[in-house]
């Protein structure tokens, strides 16, 4: 089974959880939520559909997700894909803190001063070393205007199987679709 974690102000249906869904189908399951805003109820909605889930999953997480996939390696040694990952996802998501709008959904919400303190706490219980190397697959964008794949590279140092890095991809990664059919050839 395939689980693909959205990133942030997104949602369950965006464009790289419906290539998935077409690509994967007939072979694969894929399970991609709705996440709630707030990310310790994030972590457990993840975490119940992980436990709830009795064949072996890999993850899929793009920017945000790419945070909370990292965590799901760390805990449940399952396998990851990271899409442009926010690695320091309570840095970077620090300037969105007030009303923001779901580019998926035209939703708006509140991303709130609380938030900041859960990705911190995730973070602190991320550890890479505890991943398998195998398990890691980075999927990097040198264009991305959002986060800069070398800080996924310093993160990681050399405890990825695979990278893909892509010169003209940005942060919304529009190799994927492409990129899949290199992964699962």
């Amino acid at each position: 089974m395939i689980l693909y974690i959205h990133g942030f102000a997104s949602s369950g249906n965006a464009t790289k959880a419906r290539i998935l869904k077409e690509y994967m189908h007939g072979r694969e399951d894929v399970i991609a939520p709705d996440l709630p805003y707030a990310p310790e109820e994030a972590i457990k909605l993840l975490e119940l559909i992980i436990d709830d889930t009795k064949e072996e999953i890999t993850v899929f997480g793009s920017s945000l997700g790419g945070f909370y996939a990292l965590y799901l390696a760390s805990k449940y040694n399952v396998k990851i894909s990271l899409i442009n990952p926010a690695v320091y996802a309570h840095l970077g998501l620090k300037s969105y803190i007030g009303k923001n709008t779901n580019y998926s959904t035209g939703e708006e919400f509140d991303w709130k001063v609380e938030y900041i303190s859960q990705l911190e706490n995730i973070f602190t219980l991320i550890n890479p070393d505890s991943i398998k190397t195998e398990d890691i697959t980075l999927l990097l964008a040198k264009d991305d205007k959002v986060l800069d794949y070398r800080e996924t590279l310093n993160f990681l140092g050399n405890r990825y199987s695979k990278l893909i890095l892509e010169e003209k991809a940005g942060h919304e990664f529009s190799t994927f679709g492409e990129v899949l059919k290199e992964l699962y050839s």
